[in-house]
C-alpha cells in the first residue's frame, strides 16, 4: 500500500491481485509532489501484461518528471501517455513472447490543488464525488461502448454482450493512440476516484459511493473499497486511488456547532455550580425541591437546550425552557420578580462559563459568547411575548367586563332576559333600488352577441360553481336590461347575495365568484363570431354590468355590517380609554416603588438597589 500526503491535497492508493488471478498485473502512481496519480491495468496474461503496465508506469513518471517544468498541463499530460504507449509498443515489437502485450491507463495530473486533468485510454476509470454525488468522468474505450454511441446497440444490450470487455483503445497496440482528457475545477471536499476495472466490476455504483463519501481518511476508503470489490467475488486484480481536494475552511457556524456545543456542554457542572453560589435554590420559583433536584431541573435544562441550540443553530430549546418556565411559574400566581431573579442569575452563570472558554481558546470564546448571548435573548424574546399575551388577554376581559356592566345598565328592561349580545347577522338589508343610472340602449346585434358570450362563459364555468353561475345570469339581465334603474342591478345582488353572515367565511365567496365572473366573460368575448367593433361594444355593456353588480353587493354588505361598524368604533373608544387607566394604574405603581425601594430585604437574590429597570 502506498500512501502520501500535503498540506492541500490528501491522497492514498491500494492495489489488490484479487481471488482468482496468481499475480497483480495493475501498476499505479501515486506522486503528490509532482501532482501525478495514475492507475493502470496491464493485458496480455501470459504475454506479459504485469509488465506493460509498469513499463507505461515508468515511461509516464520519466516523462512527467522531466518535462513537467515545460509544458502546458495538458500537453504534458497527453505526451506522457503517448510515451508510455510507445514503450509498451516497442518492447512488444522487440520481443516475440511479448507481442500483443498492452495496458490501459486512467491518469490525473494536478497543477494545484484546485484544478485537475483526467487523461485516460481503456476501460480504466475515473470518477468525480461532489456534494455526495458520485459523477463518471471516463468513458471505457470498447467496442462495445463504440457501438452504443454510433447507435447500433442498446445499453441494456451491451450489458449482455459477450465482447463488452474487448477494448477498442489501448497503451502498446500501436506506437501512438488517441488519448481523450477531461478538465475540471475541483471545490472544497470534492473527492477524486481513479481504479482498475477490478473495481467497478465487482462492486455496485451506490457501494462505491457510499464508501467514498463516508468521510474517512484517503488510506481507509481505498482500502476499504478493495475489501469491496473482494467481497463482490474479487475475480480481478483491482487497483485503487483516492484523491481529496482541501476542505473548505469552517465557518463560524460550522465551529460553533461543534467546538463550540462541546466546549459548552463539558463545562455543565460549573455552569450548575455557578447558579447554585448565585442564588438559584433560594428562588421562589423552586421553593420545595430539593437543592441538587432545583439545579438539574431548572439550570440543567437550560444548559442542555442551550448546547442542542448551538448544536442545530437554532432557539427552539431555548424559547420553549423560557416558556415552560414562565407559563407554569404564572399559573400557579406567581409574581414577576421571582421570574427575573431567575432568567438574570441564569444569564450571569452562562456569561461565566462562556469567560472561562475564552481564556483558554479566545477565538472559539468569542464566537461561543455571540451564540450564547442569541440565547439568552431568545430567552428574553419568549417572556416578552409571554407578558404581553398576558396583557392583551387583561386587556379583553377588562373590555368585556365593562360592556357587560353597560350592557346592563343602558339595555331596556324589556331586553336584559332576551340574551341579545353583538353578534352577527346573516340578515340583509334593505337597499333603495331606485338609484337611477345612464344606459342608452344596446343594438340587438349587440344584445345577441352579450347573450352568446356568457352563454360561452357558462359553459366554461365548473361544474360545481354554482355561484359563478349565478353571476353570470345576473350579468346578462342585467347587460341586456334598457330600463335607466338601478333595480335590476339591487335585485340580482339580494338574489346572490342570500342569506350568509358578516365575515370572511360569508363574504369572500361572493366577491370571488365576482372576480372569476369578470374573468370568464373578458375571455369569452373573443370566442364569439362578430366584428371588432361589436366585440367591443359587448365588452363595454358586461363590464358597466359587473360594476353595476359589484356596487349594488357592495352596498348590502356595507348595510349589514353598519351595527358592527358602530359597535366596534365604541369598543375601540372604550378600549383606548381603558388603556389610559392602565397607563396612570402603572405609572403610580412605578412611582411607589421608587419612594419604598430602600425597604427591599438585602438578602434577595436581586440585589438590595430595587430597581425596576431590567
Amino acid at each position: 500500500m502506498t500512501g502520501a500526503s500535503t498540506p492541500a491535497v490528501r491522497v492514498a492508493g491500494d492495489t489488490n491481485v484479487g481471488k482468482v488471478r496468481t499475480a497483480n498485473e495493475d501498476s499505479m502512481i501515486v506522486d503528490p509532489m509532482r501532482g501525478l496519480f495514475v492507475v493502470l491495468d496491464g493485458m496480455g496474461g501470459a504475454n506479459a501484461g504485469d509488465i506493460a503496465s509498469q513499463m507505461a508506469r515508468d515511461a509516464i513518471a520519466e516523462f512527467v518528471q522531466h518535462r513537467r517544468s515545460t509544458m502546458p498541463m495538458r500537453a504534458l499530460l497527453e505526451g506522457a501517455i503517448q510515451a508510455g504507449s510507445a514503450t509498451v509498443f516497442a518492447a512488444a515489437q522487440a520481443n516475440r513472447e511479448q507481442h500483443g502485450m498492452g495496458t490501459t491507463c486512467v491518469a490525473c495530473l494536478m497543477p494545484d490543488p484546485t484544478h485537475a486533468l483526467i487523461g485516460h485510454v481503456g476501460d480504466s476509470r475515473a470518477y468525480l464525488l461532489r456534494g455526495g454525488r458520485l459523477q463518471t468522468l471516463t468513458r471505457d474505450h470498447t467496442i462495445v461502448e463504440e457501438l452504443v454511441d454510433r447507435g447500433l446497440l442498446s445499453p441494456e444490450e451491451a450489458d449482455r454482450h459477450p465482447y463488452k470487455n474487448v477494448l477498442s483503445r489501448n497503451l502498446g497496440a500501436r506506437s501512438e493512440t488517441r488519448v481523450d482528457i477531461v478538465e475540471i475545477e475541483l471545490k472544497p471536499g470534492d473527492r477524486l476516484l481513479l481504479c482498475s476495472d477490478g473495481l467497478y466490476g465487482y462492486a455496485s455504483a451506490e457501494g462505491i459511493q457510499y464508501i467514498l463519501g463516508s468521510g474517512d481518511a484517503p488510506d481507509h476508503v481505498a482500502r476499504d473499497l478493495i475489501d469491496l470489490a473482494l467481497r463482490g467475488g474479487g475475480g480481478d486484480n483491482v487497483t485503487t486511488i483516492v484523491i481529496e481536494a482541501p476542505q473548505a475552511p469552517p465557518s463560524s457556524t460550522q465551529m460553533v456547532q461543534t467546538n463550540g456545543a462541546v466546549a459548552w456542554w463539558q463545562r455543565r457542572q460549573r455552569f450548575l455550580h455557578v447558579a447554585k453560589e448565585r442564588g438559584l435554590t433560594r428562588n421562589p420559583i423552586v421553593r420545595g425541591l430539593e437543592p441538587n433536584e432545583a439545579l438539574e431541573l431548572i439550570a440543567l435544562s437550560l444548559c442542555q437546550a442551550i448546547f442542542h441550540d448551538l448544536e442545530k443553530s437554532t432557539g427552539v430549546n431555548v424559547w420553549t425552557f423560557a416558556q415552560n418556565l414562565a407559563g407554569g411559574w404564572f399559573e400557579r400566581g406567581g409574581d414577576w420578580a421571582p421570574l427575573r431573579g431567575m432568567m438574570d442569575i441564569l444569564g450571569t452563570s452562562s456569561r461565566t462559563v462562556v469567560d472561562e472558554i475564552r481564556t483558554i481558546e479566545p477565538q472559539l470564546g468569542f464566537l461561543l459568547d455571540v451564540a450564547v448571548s442569541r440565547a439568552l435573548v431568545v430567552a428574553e424574546l419568549a417572556l416578552g411575548g409571554l407578558l404581553a399575551e398576558r396583557l392583551r388577554q387583561v386587556d379583553t376581559d377588562l373590555i368585556h367586563l365593562h360592556t357587560a356592566n353597560q350592557e346592563t345598565i343602558d339595555a331596556p328592561e324589556e331586553m336584559l332576559d332576551t340574551g341579545e349580545r353583538f353578534i352577527e347577522r346573516p340578515t340583509i338589508p334593505f337597499l333603495r333600488p331606485d338609484r337611477p343610472v345612464t344606459n342608452s340602449g344596446e343594438s340587438a346585434e349587440v344584445l345577441s352577441a352579450i347573450e352568446k358570450t356568457l352563454t360561452i362563459a357558462r359553459a366554461r364555468t365548473a361544474p360545481r360553481a354554482e355561484l359563478v353561475k349565478q353571476v353570470l345570469s345576473a350579468l346578462e339581465a342585467i347587460a341586456t336590461d334598457g330600463s335607466a334603474s338601478f333595480a335590476t342591478s339591487v335585485l340580482a345582488a339580494r338574489d346572490l347575495y342570500g342569506v350568509r353572515t358578516v365575515d370572511d367565511n360569508g363574504i369572500m365567496p361572493l366577491f370571488d365568484a365576482l372576480d372569476q365572473a369578470r374573468i370568464l366573460t373578458a375571455s369569452s368575448v373573443h370566442q364569439i363570431t362578430a366584428t371588432e367593433l361589436t366585440r367591443a361594444r359587448v365588452l363595454r355593456a358586461v363590464s358597466a354590468a359587473h360594476q353595476r353588480l359589484v356596487g349594488a353587493a357592495t352596498g348590502l354588505v356595507l348595510e349589514a355590517a353598519a351595527p358592527f361598524t358602530e359597535k366596534l368604533r365604541d369598543a375601540q373608544a372604550l378600549t383606548s380609554e381603558l388603556r389610559d387607566q392602565v397607563a396612570k394604574a402603572e405609572k403610580k405603581r412605578a412611582e411607589l416603588e421608587r419612594r419604598f425601594a430602600t425597604g427591599v430585604d438585602p438578602s434577595l437574590p436581586w440585589g438590595a438597589r430595587g430597581t425596576t429597570e431590567w
